[in-house]
C-alpha cells in the first residue's frame, strides 16, 4: 500500500472514529460554557434583547479567545453588531440580588453557536482557546489592623465570590484552598508574606494546579489597600501589584491579570504573517483510538492554526502545523493535557530527522 492511500485511509478512519464519538479525551482543565453569557438587562423588549444579545457577545468573545480587548478590536465591529446571527438559543432567569445597572435582577443567557463563532474568529485571524485551560490554585493573605491571616472560604465570601466570578468570566479553572487542617498546618501566612517557594509548592501539590497564584493584601490607610501577587507556572515567575480603596475590586483585577497572563501564553493574538511552521513527529500511536484522540487534541490547541498529517509510519505520525506564538507557545499547550510527552531520548529517530522533524513526542 502506498504512503499517500495509507494516509487517506487513515484520515477516513479517523472521521468515522470522531464521528461515532467513540473517544473521549481525558483532561484535568476542562471549561464548560465558553460559548454562552449571561447579561444584566431592564426588561424583555426587542430593543433590550437585541442589546443584551451584543454585550453577551462580547462577553463571550473574550472568554473564547482570552483577549480582554478583542471586543474594541476594529474587525470585530461590525460581527457584534450582527451577534444575533450566532445565537443557538437565549432564555431570560431572576438572579438572587439586583442587577449591576439597577435592575430588578433579571438576566438574559445566551447560548452561541461554536462552530459559527470559531469559524468567525479563524476568518478574523484571531485566536480560539479551547476547553482545555491550565488550573490555577490561589493563596491570599491579608493584613489589617496590624493582624496577617490567610483568606478563609468562610470567612472572606465577597473577595472569593469577586475572583470566581472573574474567573468564570474568563473562562480560568480556579480553585481556593479549602484551609482545612491540613492547609493550616502546611502553609503559615509569612509563606506568603516571605515568597517561600518551596513550601507554597509543596502545600498546594494535594490540588495539582497547573499554575499557583500568591496574593497579599494590605490596608495601608483606612481607604487604601495594595495587592500583591506573584504567579508561579512552571519555572516562570511574575509579579505585579495594585492599590486601590476596595479590596474586592483588586482581587478581582489580580484575576484579570492573571488571565491576561495566560492568554499572552496560551492564545497570542497574531495575523498570518505571525504563522510558523512546525514539523510534529508522535510515536507509539499503534491503534485507532489513538489517532483519534491525537487528532483531537491537535484541534483542540488554540495556537495552531492548520495541522497536516504528511506521514504515516506503523506506530507514529507526522504532522505539519501552522502555529501562531511559535514553538514555546505550542510546547506549552501540548503539555496541559497529558496524552503527549516530549522524547528526550532521540537515539532511535535518525531516519525521522531526514524529514525536518522540529520536535519529537510520545503518547503517554
Amino acid at each position: 500500500m502506498s504512503s499517500h492511500l495509507m494516509i487517506k485511509l487513515t484520515q477516513a478512519l479517523l472521521l468515522l472514529t470522531l464521528f461515532m464519538g467513540c473517544v473521549t479525551l481525558a483532561s484535568a482543565s476542562q471549561v464548560s460554557g465558553l460559548y454562552s453569557a449571561e447579561v444584566p438587562v431592564e426588561g424583555q423588549s426587542a430593543g433590550q434583547r437585541t442589546a443584551g444579545i451584543k454585550r453577551a457577545f462580547a462577553q463571550m468573545l473574550i472568554k473564547v479567545t482570552g483577549n480582554r480587548g478583542v471586543a474594541q478590536r476594529p474587525e470585530l465591529q461590525g460581527d457584534i453588531g450582527q451577534a444575533q446571527n450566532y445565537v443557538q438559543q437565549f432564555r431570560y432567569r431572576f438572579g438572587s440580588g439586583g442587577s449591576s445597572d439597577g435592575g430588578a435582577g433579571r438576566l438574559l443567557s445566551v447560548q452561541f453557536d461554536a462552530a459559527a463563532v470559531q469559524r468567525l474568529l479563524r476568518e478574523r485571524r484571531l485566536p480560539v482557546w479551547g476547553e482545555n485551560r491550565p488550573s490555577g490554585l490561589v493563596w491570599l493573605g491579608i493584613e489589617a489592623n496590624g493582624q496577617r491571616r490567610v483568606m478563609r472560604p468562610e470567612e472572606d465570601g465577597r473577595l472569593l465570590n469577586a475572583m470566581t466570578a472573574v474567573a468564570e468570566r474568563r473562562g480560568i479553572p480556579l480553585m481556593i484552598p479549602l484551609m482545612d487542617l491540613e492547609d493550616q498546618s502546611s502553609v503559615q501566612v509569612a509563606d506568603l508574606w516571605g515568597d517561600f517557594e518551596q513550601n507554597i509548592r509543596r502545600a498546594s501539590e494535594r490540588y495539582s494546579p497547573d499554575l499557583i497564584v500568591t496574593g497579599r493584601l494590605t490596608r495601608l490607610s483606612g481607604q487604601l489597600w495594595r495587592a500583591a501577587w506573584r504567579l508561579y507556572h512552571g519555572n516562570r515567575i511574575s509579579s505585579w501589584s495594585d492599590e486601590g480603596a476596595d479590596p474586592a475590586a483588586l482581587t478581582a483585577e489580580g484575576v484579570q491579570h492573571v488571565a491576561d497572563l495566560l492568554a499572552d501564553r496560551y492564545a497570542p493574538v497574531g495575523g498570518e504573517a505571525n504563522l510558523s511552521r512546525i514539523r510534529l513527529r508522535v510515536g507509539g500511536v499503534t491503534g485507532l483510538e489513538q489517532y483519534a484522540a491525537l487528532a483531537r487534541f491537535l484541534q483542540s490547541q488554540s495556537s495552531v492554526e492548520r495541522a497536516d498529517m504528511v506521514s504515516v509510519d506503523p506506530d507514529a505520525i507526522t504532522y505539519d502545523l501552522r502555529v501562531r506564538g511559535g514553538v514555546q507557545v505550542l510546547q506549552q499547550g501540548l503539555a496541559l493535557d497529558g496524552l503527549i510527552e516530549p522524547v528526550t531520548d532521540l537515539g532511535d529517530t535518525a531516519a525521522p530527522l531526514s524529514e525536518g522533524v522540529d520536535l519529537f513526542y510520545r503518547m503517554r
